[in-house]
């Protein structure tokens, strides 16, 4: 009896010992992903116009006048701006980082989505502003334009200026 369960045993022993060759894993897979800190902003309105504007005129889009399309992967702060420190045509107005308009100098302000005169934001041309800081990744959001027209003109000429929103990882 002693001798057919030693013979079972090693019967047993053997068969498995071979067997987990067979059984065992040679390979082991990992996948591996990465995804690209991408931004990237679009705006849904290329331009505005206000008209013909009055002296001393105070004039506002809607605060959900244009849209920023986030396709940003990441969060990030995004700043508002003009392009130049004059508006372009015959006498150029100068722009207004302190948002006070005078003699050919005109200004302009900012509004996310919200009310007029509540959190408004200055565009300026030295120091872009914040228009949304640490703005998850893929939100958008819609903001509008304020216009504060010069106390007076040297002439009647169309005047133009560049409003910039720039996305930075943040």
């Amino acid at each position: 009896m002693k001798k057919l369960l030693i013979a079972l045993i090693l019967v047993l022993v053997l068969t498995f010992g071979m067997a987990m060759p067979v059984f065992a894993l040679t390979t082991a897979d990992v996948d591996v992903t990465a995804t690209p800190a991408y931004v990237t902003i679009s705006c849904n309105q290329p331009s505005y116009d206000f008209g013909v504007v009055a002296e001393s005129a105070n004039l506002t889009t809607t605060t959900n006048w244009a849209t920023i399309t986030n396709g940003s992967t990441v969060q990030t702060d995004q700043t508002i701006s003009v392009t130049a420190a004059t508006w372009s045509g015959g006498v150029t107005w100068t722009h207004s980082d302190t948002a006070t308009p005078g003699v050919d100098t005109a200004a302009l302000k900012t509004n996310r989505g919200g009310t007029w005169g509540i959190g408004d934001i200055t565009i300026k041309n030295a120091a872009p502003l914040y228009i949304y800081e640490n703005c998850p990744a893929s939100t958008g959001y819609s903001f509008g334009l304020n216009l504060y027209a010069p106390t007076s003109f040297g002439d009647g000429v169309e005047k133009a200026i560049t409003v910039r929103v720039t996305a930075a990882a943040g």
